[in-house]
């Protein structure tokens, strides 16, 4: 079956990307396995190709500078990337041969933790929006020459949500309950809090109005902010919406909340 490509140039990747809000840095820590036989990506699916190499802890660690900064990455062919319509994992269930074009992704910090066999590499990556950690034990295990996949993942942080502030789903069940868990309650963080890094754009109840209808608000006048990019966005005192301000103009692109009055 021919194989079915996509085109991604990193210029149109660029634009998507500066029409939403730039996600927070996530943080990973997951179990890679040098394990024969290989699967591919992940632990499921059907054997392709197996290896009797086991890197040692000192050939993965001189890797892992290579895989660190902005790097280029093929997405797993069992992934969300659209198809000519179609999400891969969809045209990949059905047998066709997809071909995924590599992709600019960031890596800001992959640090070897541990080695607890021979079969097994316990690593930490920080990366930005788009990156495929599935695919990134893909590459470190073809060039190592041992094809590894991901064998344990978990997400220990987005941005300033790290583990150390999180609650468990037990606790969220007794507040959402009526329960009176008042330790978990203070500990949940305010909407705010997620937007803490943008630029705060404070606005008349009556533009903030405007702009919860969905329409485009402009900054007039000479004490206008000289202001670009995305923005928080607050009236009285509230988080309204995340906007996007382009030469004047505010264009709302997530509603919070409806302005007070």
């Amino acid at each position: 079956m021919p194989a079915r490509s996509i085109r991604s140039p990193r210029a149109c990747c660029r634009s998507r990307s500066e029409k939403r809000p730039r996600p927070w840095p996530s943080s990973w820590r997951g179990a890679r396995s040098t394990d024969s036989p290989c699967v591919g990506d992940d632990a499921e699916g059907r054997i392709t190709e197996s290896s009797a190499e086991r890197p040692t802890a000192a050939a993965i660690g001189a890797l892992l500078p290579r895989f660190t900064g902005q790097i280029t990455q093929v997405p797993p062919r069992f992934s969300a990337v659209k198809i000519a319509g179609e999400r891969a994992y969809d045209l990949a269930r059905d047998g066709e041969v997809v071909d995924i074009a590599p992709r600019p992704v960031e890596i800001h910090r992959l640090e070897l933790i541990e080695t607890p066999d021979p079969d097994h590499a316990v690593l930490v990556a920080e990366c930005g929006k788009g990156t495929y950690v599935r695919a990134l034990a893909r590459d470190l295990g073809r060039v190592l020459k041992c094809l590894g996949h991901v064998a344990a993942l978990r997400r220990t942080a987005v941005g300033p949500f790290g583990e150390d502030v999180a609650s468990s789903l037990d606790a969220l069940q007794r507040i959402c309950s009526g329960g009176d868990d008042v330790p978990a309650r203070v500990a949940l963080l305010p909407i705010e809090a997620g937007v803490a890094a943008l630029p705060a754009l404070r606005l008349s109840p009556g533009d903030a109005g405007r702009l919860a209808r969905g329409q485009a608000v402009l900054l007039r006048g000479r004490d206008a902010p000289v202001i670009g990019g995305w923005v928080s966005v607050f009236s009285q005192g509230a988080l309204i919406a995340l906007a996007e301000v382009e030469k004047g103009e505010v264009r709302p692109r997530r509603i919070f909340n409806l302005p007070r009055g």
